[in-house]
Formats: C-alpha cells, sequence, structure tokens
C-alpha cells in the first residue's frame, strides 16, 4: 500500500466551513488536504458529460432513489430518497449551524438520470432540516411526498474493509463543470472507523467523486440497493479546475445511524390515527367490547402473528362487535381503515365512526364482507370527517340481524395527507379535468414541473375567461382547504382558485390568487379559503380572468387542508431541535419512556412560582383556520397543559388558548387543544405547559397540528 494510502487510514469526515478547501485535521494530518466535496457551481453552461471523474453514465431509470439538491441559483449537491417525503444528504450542503430550515430556495430532482429530461422524475422544494447531532448528515423534507419512487434502503450490515460500493452523483467531471448527467463508478473500501469510511478506486479504476458529489450515495448495488454511507470528502485527483492527482476520498457511514433516519422520517400523522394493538397480539388491550359483546382473542385462525380477535354473534336481536380506542380527529380529514376478516359463517362489518367530543357518534363509513368462507379477505372503507369531528374509532361487527362467527387481524386506520385530484400532474391528458369558458386548452409536453406533461391554458379574448377545473371532492364546511399548483406563466397573469360547492351543485363562494412571479419560472401559487355553510365539494380551478388574455402551463395541483402543519421534530427523535425553552426552563429530551421512537420531551416543574414549558417552532397560518394540535403526554407528576399560539407578522402574540390534563398519570393519554386564527394571524405555535403555580413531572411526545 502506498503512503498515500497508508495516510489516509485514520480520518473520518470533513465538515463544512463554508469553504472549497476543508483544514480540519481530525486524525492524521496527511489527509488534511482532502477537499470537501460540498458544493458545485450550477451557474455554468455544461456540455455532456458524465458526473464523477472517470465514471460511466448511468442507464436510463437506473438508481432512481438518487437526487440532484439544488440550494438556490449557485451551488448543488448529490443526495438520496430515504422516505417519501424525505431526502438524506451532507450537512455541509446547506451550510454551518444548526437551521432547521434552507436559507436559499431549494430545489430537488429525483429519478432523473438525465436532468434536462423532464419526462421523468419528481421535482420537489425543501421545505424543512433535520440535523444530525453529530454534524455531517442532513435529512432534509420535500413539500410534496414522491410516491412513484421506491427510496433505497439503509444498510444495516456495516462495511468491510475490500468490500465494493458503488457511488453515483451529479458532480463534476475530468472535462466539464456542470454535467446533466448521472454517472456512476464502483469503489473500495478502504478504512471503516465507527462513524466514517476510507474509500479507493476499485480495481483497474481512476475514478474520483468531485464538487457536487457530495452527499451522494455509496452504496451495495444489489436488488434492492442498499445504502452504506454518503460522500464526504474526496482528494479529487482528475476532477476539472484541481491540480492534485491523488485519489480516493471518505464517505460518512449511514448504516449506523439507520435507526435515527428511520425516527426522523416517520410521517407525523400515523400515531394519531392508527390503533393500539392492531393485530390483537396483546389480547384485546385497546379495544373494548361493543354492545352483546363476550368476543375473545384466538389463535385458532390468524393472518399475522399468533392471535386474532374472534367475534361470534349468537343473536338476531342484538349487535356484536370490538371498538377500538376512540383517537383524536378533525373534520375534513379523509381516513381509511382496513382489516383482514376470515369468515365461518354471517356478513361482519367493518366500520369508522366519527363522534363528537362527548362521544357521540355524528357519522359513520361502513363495508361488509362478501366473498368465500374460510378465506382471509382485506377490507377498506374511507370516509371523510364531518363537522364536529373530535375522535374516530375501527369498530369490527356483526349487526343486529345477523348471526355467525368471523376472525379480523391486521387493522390499520390511516389519513390521506391532502384531498385526492384526479389526474393532478395531467399526465393522464385531462382526464379529471372540465373546460372552463371558451375552453380548448390541452396537456402539452413543451413544459413539465415534473414528468411529461402539464395543462396548457391559452386565452384569446379579453370578453370571455377561459380555464381547467378539477373535479369536485368531498369538503366539510368549516374546514380551510388550500388549492395550489405549479405555474408557468409565458404572458398575462393566470389565478389558481379554490371553489366550494353545495349538495345541489350549486357554486357558494371562492377565493382565488393570481400569479405575481418570474414569467418562464415555475412557480407556486395557492389560494386559502374557509368553507361555508352548505359546502359538501371543493375544487380547484386553474384560470384566466375575462379581461385577461396570455398563455401559462399548470402543473402538479393539489388541494389540502390548510389547517395539516407539520411541526419540526414532533417525536423529539433529534433532541429538542425546532423547540424553544419557555419560562425557566431546563427541560431536556429523555430516553425513559417514548410513546413513538425511542425519545420523549420531559418537562420538570419544581417552582410554585414560575412556569416552564417547550414551544415548538412557529408554522405558517392564516386567519380562520381552525387547527387542533395533540400530543401523547404521560403525565407523573402535576397538570400540564398544551396550548395554541397565534402571533401577528410582527411576531407579536395576539392570543392562546390552553386545555390542561385531566387523565389518570402514569400512562400514555392524548392532550388536545383547539382553537380558531385571530385576524391578523401569520404564524401559530404548540407550547408544552406546567403552570406558574403547578409543580410536577411530564412526558410529551408526537406532537402533531391538524
Amino acid at each position: 500500500m502506498d503512503a498515500g494510502r497508508a495516510g489516509r487510514r485514520a480520518v473520518a469526515w470533513f465538515p463544512y466551513t463554508g469553504e472549497n478547501v476543508v483544514r480540519r485535521r481530525t486524525y492524521s494530518s496527511r489527509r488534511a488536504g482532502l477537499l470537501a466535496l460540498t458544493v458545485a457551481s450550477t451557474g455554468l453552461l455544461a456540455g455532456p458529460a458524465y458526473g464523477i471523474a472517470g465514471g460511466t453514465e448511468a442507464a436510463t431509470g437506473a438508481y432512481p432513489f438518487v437526487a440532484q439538491v439544488a440550494v438556490g441559483d449557485a451551488y448543488a449537491c448529490t443526495g438520496s430518497l430515504v422516505a417519501p417525503s424525505w431526502v438524506v444528504t451532507t450537512a455541509g450542503c446547506f451550510g454551518p449551524g444548526a437551521a432547521s430550515k434552507p436559507d436559499q430556495p431549494t430545489t430537488v430532482t429525483i429519478g432523473r438520470s438525465t436532468l434536462t429530461a423532464g419526462a421523468t422524475g419528481r421535482v420537489r422544494a425543501v421545505t424543512d432540516l433535520v440535523r444530525h447531532p453529530g454534524g455531517a448528515v442532513v435529512l432534509a423534507r420535500l413539500d410534496t411526498a414522491v410516491t412513484d419512487i421506491a427510496p433505497v434502503t439503509i444498510a444495516t450490515a456495516p462495511p468491510a474493509a475490500g468490500e465494493t460500493l458503488r457511488s453515483a452523483g451529479y458532480g463534476r467531471t475530468a472535462t466539464t463543470w456542470v454535467p446533466a448527467q448521472l454517472s456512476t463508478a464502483d469503489f473500495a473500501v478502504d478504512t471503516v472507523d465507527p462513524a466514517a469510511i476510507g474509500i479507493a478506486p476499485a480495481a483497474g479504476s481512476t475514478a474520483a467523486t468531485c464538487k457536487g458529489d457530495a452527499g451522494g450515495p455509496l452504496f451495495r448495488a444489489d436488488t434492492p440497493a442498499q445504502l452504506v454511507a454518503i460522500n464526504a470528502a474526496s482528494w479529487q485527483g482528475g476532477c476539472l479546475g484541481e491540480t492534485e492527482t491523488r485519489l480516493g476520498g471518505t464517505g460518512t457511514r449511514l448504516d449506523t445511524l439507520a435507526d435515527w433516519v428511520a425516527r426522523n422520517t416517520a410521517d407525523p400523522y400515523p400515531g394519531v390515527v392508527s390503533p393500539p394493538n392492531p393485530g390483537f397480539e396483546s389480547g384485546l388491550s385497546g379495544w373494548s367490547q361493543f354492545s352483546a359483546g363476550g368476543n375473545t382473542t384466538s389463535t385458532e385462525r390468524v393472518h399475522a402473528g399468533t392471535t386474532a380477535v374472534k367475534i361470534v354473534d349468537t343473536s338476531t336481536t342484538a349487535n356484536d362487535g370490538v371498538e377500538s380506542t376512540r383517537m383524536p380527529a378533525a373534520p375534513g380529514i379523509r381516513y381509511t381503515a382496513s382489516a383482514w376478516v376470515n369468515v365461518v359463517s354471517g356478513t361482519p362489518d367493518l366500520y369508522i365512526r366519527f363522534l363528537d367530543a362527548g362521544a357521540t357518534q355524528i357519522a359513520a363509513a361502513t363495508t361488509s364482507f362478501s366473498g368465500a368462507a374460510g378465506q382471509w379477505k382485506r377490507l377498506q372503507v374511507t370516509g371523510t370527517a364531518p363537522a364536529g369531528t373530535e375522535q374516530v374509532s375501527i369498530l369490527l361487527y356483526s349487526a343486529q340481524a345477523q348471526t355467525g362467527t368471523s376472525y379480523f387481524d391486521e387493522t390499520e386506520l390511516t389519513r390521506a395527507p391532502g384531498i385526492p385530484l384526479t389526474n393532478a400532474g395531467f399526465e393522464s391528458g385531462l382526464t379529471g379535468w372540465t373546460q372552463f369558458g371558451t375552453g380548448g386548452n390541452t396537456v402539452s409536453g413543451d413544459r413539465a414541473y415534473e414528468g411529461m406533461s402539464a395543462a396548457k391554458i391559452v386565452d384569446t379574448s379579453t370578453t370571455v375567461a377561459n380555464g381547467l377545473e378539477s373535479a369536485r371532492q368531498a369538503a366539510v364546511a368549516g374546514v380551510s382547504y388550500t388549492a395550489s399548483a405549479r405555474v408557468n406563466v409565458v404572458s398575462g397573469k393566470p389565478s389558481v382558485y379554490v371553489r366550494f360547492w353545495n349538495a345541489a351543485g350549486d357554486v357558494l363562494t371562492s377565493a382565488a390568487t393570481g400569479f405575481t412571479g418570474t414569467p418562464g419560472a415555475w412557480t407556486p401559487v395557492s389560494a386559502t379559503l374557509t368553507a361555508p355553510a352548505g359546502t359538501t365539494q371543493v375544487s380547484t380551478l386553474l384560470y384566466y380572468a375575462q379581461a385577461g388574455t396570455g398563455t401559462a402551463y399548470f402543473d402538479q395541483a393539489a388541494v389540502t387542508r390548510t389547517a395539516d402543519l407539520v411541526v419540526p421534530d414532533h417525536g423529539f427523535e433529534n433532541g429538542l431541535g425546532g423547540w424553544t425553552q419557555w419560562g425557566a426552563g431546563g427541560n431536556t429530551a429523555s430516553t425513559e419512556r417514548a410513546w413513538t421512537g425511542i425519545t420523549s420531551a420531559k418537562i420538570v416543574d419544581t417552582s410554585t412560582t414560575t412556569a416552564t414549558g417547550l414551544e415548538s417552532a412557529r408554522m405558517p397560518a392564516s386567519a380562520g383556520v381552525r387547527h387542533s394540535a395533540v400530543a401523547r403526554v404521560f403525565v407523573a407528576s402535576g397538570t400540564p397543559s398544551i396550548y395554541l399560539r397565534y402571533y401577528n407578522e410582527a411576531g407579536a402574540l395576539i392570543t392562546s388558548t390552553a386545555v390542561d390534563f385531566t387523565g389518570p398519570t402514569n400512562s400514555w393519554q392524548w392532550l388536545r387543544v383547539a382553537a380558531t386564527a385571530p385576524a391578523g394571524t401569520t404564524q401559530v405555535s404548540v407550547l408544552l405547559y406546567s403552570k406558574a403555580a403547578s409543580t410536577g413531572t411530564a412526558y410529551a411526545d408526537h406532537v402533531v397540528v391538524q
């Protein structure tokens, strides 16, 4: 082994310092010359080239989990999709510090081996950052989940010296500053340290990772691929603009961070709606008998695990079943329940029950079993929570007029992140859309935000409006909705509308936001409004007004509940990142207890004269929107509270609303508060709080605003 290789053994990773050359010395001064791979300029013209010096062009469609991360207009890194809403990359891509949001607009392109080819892949914006406490890795949250590209699996087996890993990236090459092509090369693991690996070109190769490859994957090229590490630093021998001739580099290990990644990329909503003990492996814990009762768990027939629930209904005058724990819910959310059922006799049902604050059922959605007896079949039903909904549950049921025996297993209750629009990206022509006004609008491949197509609206009349309207979806009065789309304007001033309809098919009201961005650039446009009394449906309208003319392209339309907000570090798996000490402070992240993951917030109040608590980051909010904040709390002593706090544009508190804990101690319970944002609101936060006159200890986890 040559001296250069030997000198690289002890070096781990090099954090970003704002310079291209990182001078920090970790273990060995002989590696201090390694160049950070942090960023590559994106502002230069690029010709066809491969993205890793000495690499080969990635085949079309290969490694679709690889992402280009473009920070502002000047720099780019490489990353990997590790969950539908998350990309992992090097922390240096976003600069030093602990900021939880990018300081420049950041665009992520996923699944596109050629960046100039708009026919494939997905394009997303980065909204939030979760930084690993070690400082080398960052998770970037995407504004919209990517549901049609499989995330890469993070390896659980550690890397071994001598094994071959593949790298992929969009970085500089030997001849081109800014290639638009994904490239790959194989590297041999040279050294293995607790947090890092050293790499060298594979046998017979002279490949090197270059600037722009930072954060790119080092993975086992199996099927499926296994992500072992991400590129951190390189000698950059052979990269354009570098005089260095030495090869090799370092990677930050991810196999040791797999649990951290999983905990921080978990969807914040399933813990709010998933019933406890969904497979009955803990008996009937979390479930209660319904009506006639007497049902049991059984090992006679199971779909998974060792136990199912057995419902035996022997009466034609009383119904029978088991009901899950009632969980916090909110109007306008679309819930889907599912369960596996094996029927001996009879016709059992699966219900979603929507209940008010007093546990009175307001509405229900149901589906009945049909099929062959003795075989496992999955039942599924979807329903939208009506006005007044405060709780939701699953009911496994045998109706009053029925008798029979059935087994249920593997229950699930989930919530949709938004209102499903048919063909929101126009990849199926204009299916699900209706011409509005003069009409004649088309789907075009000329410009697309992602995929192959966008809607093209051409308005040539100053006397008749023109546009496209989505299919109507279920909506609930009193709920605020946001309609949005990506818009690329050639000329004119188009708008995006949210429109509300009653049961007779009449438009009740609407709100619009006009385009104000730069022509030729894809720009998000959205409109928000609260559904009035009588609303049963909502739609979005992509529109040119009667007096306007022009041409614009629309892509990725969406309708969402405005109140659905993601609380940064909602599960405290990254310590107290995103949370601020309140009052006396001194609160901590604790692994003593957790509702999900391994960490919760521990609030200890020892003073009867000073309050203490933790306040979340402030999230965007609008006047008139009703929010519900929910947390799981484990109260050892005292009476903690949860607050919704509303702020104006100047950052001043307008008002706050609180609910005190009243449940049993020493067990995980829900704590929930609801309020409507007052006039002037621009931000909202959640405060977990112990009042000045109180003392006590409580743990909080899984904080959600919906």
